[in-house]
C-alpha cells in the first residue's frame, strides 16, 4: 500500500484545540477516513443532517454505527429521513461529504448524539473540505454541541 501524503497543524477552530490533518486523497467516507488516517473507524464520526417532519436535526454517530430510523422516528416522535444533498447546502452551507461538527450552523440546530462516541478520548470529524479531517477530544465535542446523548443507533 502506497505511503498516504498527510499535513498536520493544530489550530483553534470555535474555540476548540484540534488537529488538523489534510490528505491528497478525498476523506468524504467513514471507510476513506479510516484508510488515509489509519484509524479504526469507531474513532471515526459522522455528521449528518436529518429530516425531522418539517425540521432539521443534527445527529453525530460513531463511524462504525448507522441511523436506525425505526428507532429514531418512533422515540422522537417523527418521521425521520436523510436530508438530500440539496437541503444539506441549503441548510448547512456546505456540500455532503464537507460537514463538520465544530461550526455554528450545526450547533444551531438540534443535535443528538451517539452514546458509543463517549467510549473514547478522542475523535476525528470532517473537517470543512474533501480532504481534511479534524482529531480533537471528545469532551472538546460535547462541550461545543452541548447534544442530547441518545441512542437511535445501530
Amino acid at each position: 500500500m502506497a505511503e498516504v501524503d498527510v499535513k498536520r497543524w493544530k489550530e483553534v477552530i470555535s474555540g476548540i484545540e484540534v488537529e488538523i490533518l489534510e490528505f491528497t486523497d478525498t476523506v468524504e467516507t467513514v471507510e476513506k477516513a479510516s484508510r488515509v488516517s489509519s484509524e479504526p473507524p469507531s474513532r471515526i464520526v459522522k455528521t449528518l443532517l436529518l429530516k425531522m417532519g418539517n425540521e432539521y436535526i443534527i445527529v453525530v454517530v460513531r463511524g462504525d454505527r448507522k441511523v436506525d430510523y425505526k428507532k429514531a422516528s418512533r422515540l422522537l416522535g417523527f418521521n425521520i429521513s436523510l436530508a438530500r444533498p440539496e437541503e444539506v447546502k441549503a441548510v448547512l452551507g456546505v456540500e455532503p461529504g464537507t460537514v463538520t461538527p465544530i461550526t455554528q450552523s450545526v450547533r444551531s440546530l438540534r443535535t443528538i448524539l451517539d452514546p458509543a462516541i463517549l467510549e473514547t478520548e478522542y475523535i476525528l470529524c470532517g473537517g470543512g473540505s474533501l480532504h481534511r479531517l479534524f482529531r480533537l477530544k471528545t469532551k472538546d465535542l460535547l462541550n461545543f454541541l452541548n447534544p442530547e446523548v441518545l441512542d437511535i443507533f445501530k
